[in-house]
């Protein structure tokens, strides 16, 4: 993970994530071939929160604190829509920025999550 002076600042709205890298291999040591990866790494959508910028999870007009207890805190695993939010790897690690309203929940501490094809 990265430290927190090495990160991009969000503004506004915005909140940092880095998303979960697939496995590269089983725990019996078996290596996961790259298209495999590619396909794993496309479908998953789920990450850390790194940063939030200073608007996140207020009212638009306002600027208020949400009322609900139930959003994200730095370091939460969360998931999010597989196409959403702005791609970009910073010193070589693989972030995304989204809108808050683009997180869709926060994982339960220790949950393992995979994803799957209809």
């Amino acid at each position: 993970m990265s430290h927190q002076h090495d990160l991009p600042v969000p503004m506004g709205w915005k909140v940092l994530i880095q998303p979960n890298e697939p496995k590269k291999s089983t725990q019996g040591g078996i290596v996961i071939p790259t298209k495999a990866i590619e396909a794993e790494e496309y479908l998953t959508a789920h990450g850390t929160v790194l940063a939030k910028g200073e608007l996140a999870y207020r009212d638009k007009d306002t600027g208020q604190a949400w009322k609900s207890r139930f959003f994200p805190k730095i370091g939460d695993k969360v998931t999010y829509g597989k196409y959403a939010g702005q791609k970009l790897i910073v010193n070589g690690q693989k972030m995304l920025l989204l809108n808050d309203d683009e997180v869709t929940s926060i994982l339960p501490e220790g949950a393992e999550i995979t994803s799957y094809v209809n």
